[in-house]
């Protein structure tokens, strides 16, 4: 080619060249390519097959990755499906939700006392994570009697648990139990259910709790008072108090106890009251056992106007306070007489006396009709079993003694020939009570005594009964207390010591046996005082061992706390020794070992203080079987 031709071939404007700059010459590296290029063609490397040129084995090879890649794609899946999965399930047992958790116990709001009821728990578990330890606990009054059963275990009083274990997620369960109620009327019970939990993978217990009010529509005792729907002021009145036991539980310290209306006097009842007139101990009330009580007395007071009379049934609790079972009232109507009569005695219209007291009785009658009255007659009837009716006197009127009655007519007290309205006047007579009464009279006694006056002029109701004025009047007997001290030196209770007759300068030990006799009503909180002179020594021995005997040596007193003494003991006695060491002063002279006693306490029936004094004791021996026959047996004697 011409070098024109190449000159227009190399610079024409057609002419495509790469413009880009070639590498920089290093000599190291062409010496290095060099010999690369010398080894590659020593070993003839350009003319072995090339791995991976062959189309065959390139689509093997293909197939084989694809393979490998979707295996590990699968695996790789299932890994963390099966974390994610792992994952949840750990969260969702540490999601623990204390509002999931839910405890309710249900029932009848309203129950009968001693029938067996059911009551219902319903608990649920609604997270997502299983209750580990459940428990169920009940708690309840002692008025209420849980059924045991093999699911339910009694722990204590008031206390029971079931233990339910392991409780899944999301479930709802249920409990039922029985019991029966023995409590008053109208009390309000609670019952309370609480469900003890621990959540997994928490160390904590927790609870939670639901409680329910029951009220008892009834009681297993009963308590029923029957009054008389009419009567006339100062007319003798008689409720009768019926108790009993509906259930089949025995109930033990139960009383009776009485609130009676204004006006009312208490006369008798049976059995007897155990405390004044308003308390009966009735102890134990076996299953289904009944009872009754009939109480006498009059109403006086208001000539018009209704009279309630309520009993209650219960018993005392630790707190003094008295929980009743069951309560009944009723009311009386009072309605007046043309005619009003009343009595006193002693110028009282209640009083108590003792054996050989002189009663003055006054009868006072008075005309609150609207007319006048004609003829009227009173009469007085007496009970003859405490009274000395040979020492009855009455300055008017006669006396019946067939019937125990006392009359006064016109005849005898001329102002009843006819009386006017608003007339009024008195008649009177006395009588003593007997000087001894009988100790097996019994207790709580009254003396009784019946006052009615009537006229034919006293017009009779349509449909009713005539209305006669009348007043019954009773007086309490009060207790008799006798006190009696002697001593002895020959006695097997506390054998004494020393010379007798005494002597100077020498100990002599003595005896004192002290009784109170007393009958008629219980004595509470009775305390004997007895005092010793100076010179006289407590030995500090006493029988009986259990009595309450106290000595105070700074004032030689000695205090036996005696408590209550019932009508039925009759005697209480003691037995305590003292010693005396005479001096030179005493000799040729008697001792005296007690200088004086006195006892305290109240008369339960008529609600009086006692206050008596008793005999002083020396030491004469009267009644001792080896040295009572002696004389001056107690006076000192010269020392030897």
């Amino acid at each position: 080619m011409a070098l024109q031709d190449l000159n227009e071939k190399l610079y024409s404007r057609d002419a495509k060249l790469n413009r880009e700059l070639q590498d920089t010459f290093d000599p190291e590296t062409k010496v290095s390519e060099n010999i690369a290029q010398n080894k590659f063609q020593e070993k003839e490397l350009w003319q072995q097959p090339v791995r991976g040129m062959d189309p065959i084995e390139i689509v093997s090879d293909v197939t084989h990755r694809r393979k490998v890649r979707l295996t590990a794609f699968i695996a790789s899946g299932f890994i963390v499906v099966a974390l994610l999965i792992g994952g949840v399930l750990n969260i969702r047992s540490m999601l623990f939700d204390e509002a999931s958790v839910l405890v309710l116990i249900s029932g009848p709001k309203d129950v009968v006392s001693a029938e067996e009821t059911t009551f219902t728990v319903s608990y649920a578990n609604d997270n997502w994570g299983k209750l580990q330890n459940t428990e169920l606990e009940l708690t309840y009054p002692d008025t209420f009697h849980i059924i045991e059963d093999a699911t339910l275990k009694v722990n204590g009083s008031g206390r029971a648990t079931i233990t339910l274990g392991e409780m899944p997620a999301n479930t709802q369960k249920k409990f039922s139990f029985k019991g029966k109620f023995y409590g008053s009327k109208g009390d309000k019970v609670t019952l309370q259910a609480t469900l003890k939990y621990a959540p997994k993978n928490l160390s904590s217990v927790l609870e939670k709790t639901s409680q329910m009010v029951v009220t008892l529509a009834s009681s297993p005792l009963f308590l029923e008072v029957t009054a008389p729907l009419e009567i006339v002021t100062g007319q003798n009145i008689e409720y009768v108090v019926d108790y009993g036991n509906n259930s089949d539980k025995a109930f033990s310290n139960i009383r009776v106890k009485m609130d009676y209306p204004a006006g009312f006097q208490f006369v008798s009842a049976e059995p007897k009251p155990s405390e004044g007139d308003t308390v009966w101990y009735m102890g134990n009330v076996g299953t289904y056992e009944k009872g009754k009580i009939t109480i006498r007395g009059i109403i006086t007071g208001i000539q018009k106007g209704y009279k309630s009379v309520r009993g209650t049934i219960g018993f005392y609790r630790g707190d003094n306070t008295f929980a009743v079972y069951s309560e009944n009232e009723r009311q009386t109507r009072v309605v007046a007489s043309p005619l009003s009569i009343s009595q006193t005695v002693n110028g009282l219209a209640e009083t108590t006396v003792g054996a050989g007291e002189l009663l003055q009785y006054t009868i006072h009658y008075k005309n609150d009709g609207d007319i006048g009255l004609r003829d009227a007659i009173i009469t007085a009837q007496l009970d003859p079993t405490f009274l000395n009716l040979s020492r009855l006197s009455s300055p008017k009127g006669s006396y019946d003694g067939v019937h125990h009655m006392l009359v006064w007519k016109a005849s005898d007290v001329p102002a009843l020939k006819k009386l006017e309205v608003g007339a009024e006047g008195s008649v009177s007579f006395t009588v003593p009570v007997m000087d001894t009464l009988k100790s097996d009279a019994g207790k709580n006694l009254v003396i009784q005594t019946t006052a009615k006056i009537d006229s034919l002029d006293i017009p009779t109701p349509l449909g009713s009964n005539k209305i006669i004025a009348s007043n019954t009047l009773a007086v309490k007997l009060k207790s008799d207390v006798a006190i009696d001290a002697y001593t002895l030196y020959t006695d097997t209770v506390l054998p004494n010591s020393g010379p007798v007759p005494p002597k100077v300068g020498q100990e002599t030990s003595y005896t004192i046996h002290l009784s109170v006799a007393h009958s008629l009503s219980d004595i509470k909180d009775a305390k004997m005082t007895i005092l010793l002179p100076a010179g006289v020594q407590y030995k500090e021995k006493y029988s009986p061992l259990d009595a309450s005997f106290v000595y105070n040596e700074r004032s030689n007193e000695i205090i036996w706390n005696i408590g209550t003494i019932s009508a039925e003991d009759r005697v209480k006695d003691i037995t305590f020794q003292v010693s005396i060491l005479p001096g030179i002063d005493r000799q040729g002279k008697g001792v005296v070992l007690v200088s004086a006693m006195n006892l305290t306490g109240k008369d339960v029936f008529t609600d009086q203080e006692i206050n008596k004094a008793g005999p002083g004791s020396d030491n004469t021996l009267k009644r001792d079987t080896v040295y009572g026959q002696m004389l001056r047996i107690g006076d000192v004697q010269p020392a030897d």
